[in-house]
């Protein structure tokens, strides 16, 4: 499934903060960065330096929402293999410009790209560019995890939640969010499969944020993130998300994933088909992983818990 970050601007900094920006994504979980695709700026060398760590670029290109512009910035890129399209962060910030006028950027992305890229565009989740076609996959604007695949359960295309707020300390509520909210977030996305894009919102001493203008993270859900990465790439590709009272993603009487967040749960159980289960809990804040030994034979299996948040329960099929 992979791990994104938004740093829209870090390209266009000076070579010392680049060079921060790269070391900083080298040494994290983030496998994509969201950035702007603004006119006459020299994308090429940024897009080869994401490439050797690699590193994909989601290259947003409105503003300006122009036929001009798309060709170009496709017609220039399109032969880098890291590269993802977004026509824009927010559908919304440009109400000039209506549905079919995306559509038709859109497809004219798709005749100009011959590598045949992702692209998406972002927008609120009851928005009907979401299901047009043309999109390899929804992007959702402002919505939680729950809320969000709600609104798109019945989506033919997988759906990434990539502006739902910002670790930080910023003026506006969406710059604003802890770093506990923010690691719930993305445990809730990627069991719903809808993987929420990160963000950070904390000035550093020159008044400049992740988010914006790249540079080095400093706040404490990365390393978070990086557990549920690993915990999310050891998960079956046909688990599937069960709609329960907590999130979980299921392969049946294979592998059980669920996220408890902020219930405090003293106990969960399962229901088990006959077999032996390795049987875990999860402390996605702490960053533990505590066995609780292997369950033998099926049936209803109790697994206790600390009744703390942010917790969640791994069973495994074992030989």
């Amino acid at each position: 499934m992979g791990m994104a970050t938004t740093a829209l601007g870090w390209h266009l900094h000076e070579d010392k903060r680049r060079a921060r920006t790269l070391a900083t994504l080298a040494a994290s979980p983030f496998d994509r960065v969201r950035m702007a695709a603004f006119p006459a700026v020299s994308l090429e060398e940024r897009v080869a330096e994401l490439a050797a760590i690699e590193v994909t670029a989601e290259l947003v290109l409105a503003p300006p929402a122009t036929e001009e512009h798309v060709r170009d910035v496709v017609g220039r890129l399109s032969g880098h293999e890291n590269v993802w399209w977004s026509l824009a962060a927010d559908a919304a910030l440009f109400p000039e410009v209506g549905e079919h006028e995306w559509v038709r950027l859109a497809e004219l992305v798709a005749e100009e790209d011959h590598g045949h890229h992702p692209l998406s565009i972002s927008a609120a989740q009851d928005s009907p560019l979401l299901w047009r076609r043309i999109f390899t996959h929804g992007s959702v604007v402002g919505a939680s995890p729950r809320q969000a695949w709600v609104a798109t359960r019945d989506h033919w295309k997988p759906v990434h939640i990539d502006q739902s707020g910002y670790e930080g300390d910023g003026d506006e509520p969406w710059q604003s969010l802890t770093a506990e909210e923010v690691v719930d977030q993305a445990w809730d996305g990627a069991l719903r499969r809808r993987p929420v894009t990160h963000g950070e919102w904390y000035a550093d001493d020159d008044g400049l944020t992740w988010s914006a203008d790249g540079g080095t993270l400093r706040g404490a859900a990365v390393e978070r993130l990086r557990l549920l990465d690993g915990i999310v790439g050891q998960t079956p590709r046909e688990a599937v998300y069960r709609d329960r009272d907590a999130p979980m993603l299921a392969l049946d009487g294979e592998y059980y994933l669920e996220f408890c967040g902020e219930h405090r749960f003293p106990q969960r159980e399962h229901e088990l088909p006959e077999g032996r289960y390795a049987v875990e809990v999860i402390d996605a804040w702490e960053m533990t992983v505590r066995s609780l030994g292997v369950h033998d034979g099926g049936g209803t299996v109790t697994v206790p818990l600390p009744a703390a948040e942010h917790q969640a329960i791994r069973v495994r099929r074992v030989p």
